[in-house]
């Protein structure tokens, strides 16, 4: 009887021990950024009148002049709040999570329509040979142009145009990717059965977005777990990236089926009118970037081009009037392309910005958008940094921040409050703010 509880006692023991070793071997770690400031927005009025296709309060919303002044978040990076973790399973496989959301520092509100992990919530696996991910995580195209700034995607940052055309080379909902790492190479592939695909796409947002009244391109009711059956939404993409001493290359791919979903613009009326429809689309984007160490200086640039079928069947006569009339559509392929340049002079504490962006299409009417940005910021530690921004994205012809912006394709520019130029007029942000790491 003494024997078995002994030995039941050291089994115990020997159990007990085992966990500890495994816990030793697991951390979580909560991580996270704030970026607010003080800034003032102004908005331009637009040249056009559009108010006999779409109305007194349509042209007002499309052409008016607009300026905010507030405490606004995520000028110069995006705020967030994560957890991860990790587990050591052994002989070079590891079990790992991350869990991020985006909140808004001047209310506290979540952000990414919501969502509480809206940036990112995937569960993966890393083994010897790489690291497979599934859930909602960046698209791989992203990251062509995350590794290339020396920003930090935040609203001013004209890196954020760098071929990534609509909202789906940022974010997938639903994804698959597998990374991995050689030497001084990295790339992933990715798949996602739909991205976010609703079955009408507008400016419609949160709460408010679906299938039935339409939702921005990877609107938070878009990509829920009842996939569209007909391969809606469905998005595949690749990225790798070199790095060479000073010198670091990049190359991105993207694709999405649309399966001809209605594109619409934001209206009051409960069955919205579709103006055009999209069916498959393709983008890719090269960039590179040269650190000159010795100096402290930086220079970078970016150049993409995505192709969408754009289609006028099946749509009412006056969605179509609006798609020629105030977008500039026409049936058949449409071609935009983006440039982007920039340099950083970092010298002791202080750090100096400057970025040019042009996105236009290349073919229809060949609207385009310039966007400049300038900024300065101040180390007061690792963690804290002080900053100024200006930014502004100024549009000839009705371009690409007009469209995709009208219609919930992408929020171009966002410039932090999703503000787009009207046709042929321009919209500018000056801000001070304060950005802190943990």
């Amino acid at each position: 009887m003494q024997k078995r509880v002994l030995s039941s006692a050291i089994a115990l023991a020997l159990t007990a021990l085992a966990s500890g070793s495994a816990l030793a071997q697991s951390s979580v770690t909560i991580y996270g950024n704030i970026d607010v400031s003080f800034d003032r927005i102004k908005k331009d009025a637009g040249s056009a009148d559009y108010t006999a296709l779409i109305g007194s309060a349509g042209n007002a919303a499309i052409n008016g002049r607009q300026s905010i002044t507030r405490v606004g978040p995520d000028m110069s990076s995006q705020s967030s709040l994560g957890f991860k973790g990790v587990e050591d399973l052994g002989g070079g496989y590891k079990g790992n999570f991350v869990l991020e959301g985006q909140m808004g520092i001047d209310n506290g509100a979540l952000l990414r329509d919501g969502r509480l992990f809206g940036r990112q919530a995937f569960v993966g696996l890393t083994t010897p040979f790489g690291e497979l991910r599934l859930g909602r995580q960046y698209a791989p195209i992203f990251f062509s142009s995350a590794v290339i700034t020396t920003e930090r995607f935040g609203g001013t940052d004209q890196f954020v145009e760098g071929g990534l055309t609509n909202a789906l080379n940022i974010r997938w909902d639903n994804a698959i990717t597998y990374s991995a790492q050689v030497d001084g190479f990295r790339g992933q592939l990715g798949f996602s059965p739909n991205a976010g695909v609703a079955d009408f796409v507008n400016a419609n947002r949160g709460a408010a977005g679906g299938d039935a009244n339409g939702s921005i391109l990877g609107g938070n009711n878009s990509g829920s777990s009842s996939e569209k059956t007909s391969g809606r939404g469905r998005s595949y993409g690749a990225f790798g990236a070199y790095n060479l001493q000073d010198l670091t290359l990049s190359l991105g791919y993207g694709a999405t089926s649309f399966k001809n979903v209605n594109v619409g613009l934001l209206t009051a009326s409960s069955t919205p009118t579709a103006l055009f429809q999209l069916g498959d689309y393709k983008v890719w984007n090269l960039g590179a970037k040269y650190v000159l160490k010795d100096l402290g200086l930086t220079f970078n640039g970016t150049f993409g081009r995505g192709t969408y079928d754009v289609s006028l069947a099946n749509v009412s006569a006056g969605g179509a009037a609006i798609a020629r009339n105030v977008l500039g559509l026409e049936t058949g392929s449409l071609a935009v392309s983006s440039l982007v340049l920039g340099t950083r002079y970092d010298i002791g504490a202080m750090g100096f910005l400057a970025q040019w962006s042009e996105v236009k299409f290349r073919n229809e009417g060949r609207g385009k958008n310039q966007g400049i940005t300038l900024g300065a910021e101040y180390s007061l530690s690792k963690r804290t940094t002080l900053y100024t921004r200006y930014a502004q994205v100024k549009d000839s012809g009705t371009g690409p921040a007009v469209v995709f912006a009208l219609t919930g394709i992408r929020e171009v520019p966002s410039l932090g409050l999703s503000v787009p130029p009207a046709p042929d007029g321009k919209v500018s942000m000056f801000g001070l703010g304060v950005r802190h790491n943990f």
